[in-house]
C-alpha cells in the first residue's frame, strides 16, 4: 500500500512536472499498489507502485486519444501547462514517440493496441530519487 508520505511526495513531484497546484494523488480504493491522479474533480491518470529487489519506482500512465502528430503535440502542451513540451518522433519507430519538457526526457507515448477506441498511452517512470526534496 502506498504510504501517505509517498502520496504526498508524488503529488508534489507531479504538480511540478505538470505545472499545476490542482493535481492530487489518491490511494486507489481497491488496489493497494495503485494510486489515482486527479485534477480538480476529474480523473487524470493512474500510478502503479513497483518495488523490485529493494528498488522503488512508480509507473505513471495516462491514456490519450490518438490524433495527428501536430494535434497531439498541442494537446501535450495543454496537459503539461507548458509551451516547452514537445513530442519527438523516434528513429526507426512508428508506434511510439518520446515526450520532452525543455531537454528533460519525461516518458514515452505509444500506441495502445489493446484498445479499439484508438488510444495512445503516455508512460512516465518516476524513480524514488525523483521524489527527494530539492536542496
Amino acid at each position: 500500500m502506498l504510504t501517505q508520505s509517498e502520496i504526498d511526495s508524488l503529488t508534489d513531484y507531479l504538480c511540478k512536472v505538470f505545472s499545476t497546484s490542482e493535481l492530487v494523488v489518491l490511494q486507489h480504493p481497491e488496489e493497494d499498489e495503485q494510486a489515482l491522479v486527479a485534477i480538480g474533480q476529474e480523473f487524470f491518470a493512474r500510478i502503479e507502485r513497483d518495488e523490485d529487489e529493494g528498488e522503488l519506482s512508480y509507473n505513471f500512465t495516462k491514456d490519450v486519444p490518438d490524433q495527428p502528430h501536430e494535434e497531439m503535440d498541442a494537446q501535450f502542451k495543454v496537459i503539461f501547462n507548458s509551451q516547452s513540451v514537445e513530442i519527438r518522433r523516434r528513429q526507426n519507430k512508428v508506434d511510439s514517440a518520446e515526450i520532452y519538457k525543455n531537454d528533460e526526457f519525461l516518458g514515452v507515448l505509444y500506441d495502445d493496441d489493446s484498445n479499439s477506441a484508438g488510444m495512445q498511452v503516455f508512460n512516465m517512470a518516476i524513480l524514488d530519487i525523483d521524489l527527494m526534496p530539492e536542496e
